[in-house]
C-alpha cells in the first residue's frame, strides 16, 4: 500500500543524515527489485570511480551491485505520470562510495528499458543512461544491451524480517554522485527502509563487457529482493 507523501516525509528515524531543507523535486518508484551484491577488489575499483570519491568498505570489503528493477511513476514535483515515459524496467552496476564523510552510490553503468526516458535521464541526472531491449514477468529478467546482457529466473521465497548489519549497508543508501566534479555535494533521495525477501535462483546468466574481470557476476555472494519502495529526490 502507497504511503501518503506527506507519511513518507515524516518516517525518517532509519535515515543517517536529516532530509535536505529544500523541497523534493522527483516522485518516482523503485518496485520489483532484484540485488546481486558481489565482493571485489578494490584495486579493481579504484580505477573505475572517480578520485574524488572514496571507496566506501565495510569490515575492510568493497562491493558491487547490479539491481534490476522496475522505475515507475516518475514525474517532478506539481506534475503527475505519464506512462509512456514515466515507467520502463531498469537495471543499474552501482558501487558504495563516500564524500566529506557521506556515503552514497556511485553508477558505474544504468540501462534502461525505453529510449525516450533513456535519453532524459541521462540529460536531466548526468548519470551514466544507455538504452537496452529489457524484457521481464513476474519470474525472469532478460536484457540483451551492448553493455550488459542478463538471462534470470528467480522466485522469492521467505522475508528477512531482521536484515543483518552489510544487508543494511549494502540496501540502505540515500544519497547518489555522479562523479563528474570533485566539488559535487550528493544527490539526496528519501524513502522507508527496503522490505528485503530471501530469493532463490534457478538460472543466472549476467554479462558486462566493459567490466570484465571486475567480478564472477554470474556467482552474486549476496542476493535480495524487494517488493519495492516510493521515493523522493533532490536535485
Amino acid at each position: 500500500m502507497k504511503e501518503p507523501l506527506h507519511s513518507l516525509l515524516n518516517q525518517v528515524d532509519h535515515r543517517p543524515w536529516p532530509l535536505p531543507k529544500t523541497s523534493w523535486f522527483w516522485y518516482q518508484e523503485w518496485n520489483e527489485a532484484i540485488f546481486f551484491h558481489y565482493q571485489v577488489d578494490p584495486n579493481s575499483l579504484r580505477s573505475l570511480v572517480p578520485r574524488h570519491l572514496e571507496l566506501d568498505q565495510f569490515g575492510g570489503e568493497h562491493w558491487i551491485s547490479v539491481v534490476a528493477f522496475t522505475m515507475d511513476k516518475v514525474h517532478p514535483r506539481f506534475t503527475f505520470p505519464i506512462q509512456i515515459v514515466s515507467t520502463f524496467h531498469e537495471v543499474n552496476l552501482r558501487t558504495y562510495v563516500k564524500k566529506d564523510g557521506k556515503a552514497g552510490v556511485y553508477f558505474l553503468s544504468i540501462e534502461a528499458e525505453k529510449w525516450i526516458p533513456t535519453q532524459i535521464a541521462r540529460i536531466s541526472s548526468g548519470l551514466p543512461y544507455q538504452h537496452s531491449k529489457i524484457h521481464r514477468t513476474k519470474n525472469s529478467y532478460q536484457i540483451n544491451g551492448k553493455r550488459c546482457k542478463i538471462d534470470l529466473d528467480f522466485q522469492v521465497t521467505l522475508p528477512i524480517k531482521y536484515p543483518k548489519a552489510k544487508e543494511l549497508w549494502l540496501t540502505e543508501r540515500y544519497s547518489l554522485y555522479r562523479g563528474k566534479d570533485s566539488q559535487e555535494r550528493a544527490m539526496d533521495v528519501h524513502h522507508k527502509p527496503w522490505e528485503l525477501f530471501q530469493v532463490e535462483i534457478s538460472k543466472l546468466n549476467i554479462g558486462y563487457t566493459e567490466f570484465f574481470g571486475l567480478a564472477d557476476f554470474s556467482k552474486p555472494d549476496l542476493t535480495h529482493y524487494s517488493p519495492g519502495v516510493q521515493v523522493l529526490a533532490w536535485l
